[in-house]
């Protein structure tokens, strides 16, 4: 009786033979279907992910876009020139031509190769530098020839205007023209620049003094009084 009531319910689904009379073997197309389902969900997954792996990403652009943006901030290479502009780097000495306090403020129209004429010296000093001043070696002394000076300064003219000068005294009241100091081998070295340091807001008359005193420390211009 309950075979043939199942019988009969098989044949209202539509099921026949094994299928109708074995539930279990009923099942087993819906249990294919969902399983060939899952496996063609699966690989759809896997094919997006494996496309979105293999797809460019806009991050590994960057290395590249940074490493761009570290060669441009790199200054660019400088070579030195007689015609180069040395206020890129030398700005205060370029302020100093327009600062009244300055002895360079009277020489405002005055390139700085006429004064700093060591092309050679200069054009060592610069190798390797940046249009930014950095790597640049500095020059232990930026020799300025007597001769430059003289090209406009009459040195017996001057001597003349400074002849009642008493910035140069010393602590026993002997006064020494600034133009006129006694010649011999100690004073060989003594330039213009010894005194006047043209791109310095300090005044000659410490300038001038400090120089006299880096010989004669005790304030005494008389020789061998020192040392005696």
């Amino acid at each position: 009786m309950g075979n043939e009531s199942e019988g009969r319910r098989a044949e209202g689904l539509g099921l026949t033979g094994a299928a109708a009379g074995n539930p279990t073997t009923a099942g087993t197309p819906r249990r294919g279907m969902r399983r060939l389902l899952a496996l063609i969900v699966a690989g759809a997954v896997a094919g997006c992910l494996l496309a979105a792996g293999c797809a460019p990403q806009p991050r590994s652009a960057q290395p590249a876009a940074e490493s761009e943006a570290e060669e441009a901030a790199q200054p660019a290479a400088f070579t030195w020139s007689a015609d180069a502009d040395c206020a890129m780097c030398h700005d205060k000495e370029a302020a100093s031509q327009q600062d009244a306090a300055c002895g360079a403020a009277q020489h405002g129209d005055v390139a700085c190769v006429t004064c700093h004429s060591d092309e050679a010296g200069l054009a060592t000093a610069h190798e390797g530098a940046a249009a930014d001043g950095k790597g640049a070696t500095a020059l232990v002394q930026t020799a300025v020839a007597e001769e430059v000076c003289a090209g406009c300064h009459d040195v017996a003219a001057l001597a003349e205007a400074t002849a009642d000068s008493t910035v140069l005294t010393d602590s026993e009241g002997t006064v020494v023209n600034p133009h006129a100091i006694p010649e011999n081998g100690d004073h060989e070295a003594t330039e213009c620049t010894s005194c006047h340091k043209m791109h310095s807001s300090t005044g000659v008359e410490k300038t001038a003094t400090r120089y006299c005193k880096s010989c004669h420390h005790t304030d005494v211009y008389q020789c061998n009084t020192c040392h005696a």
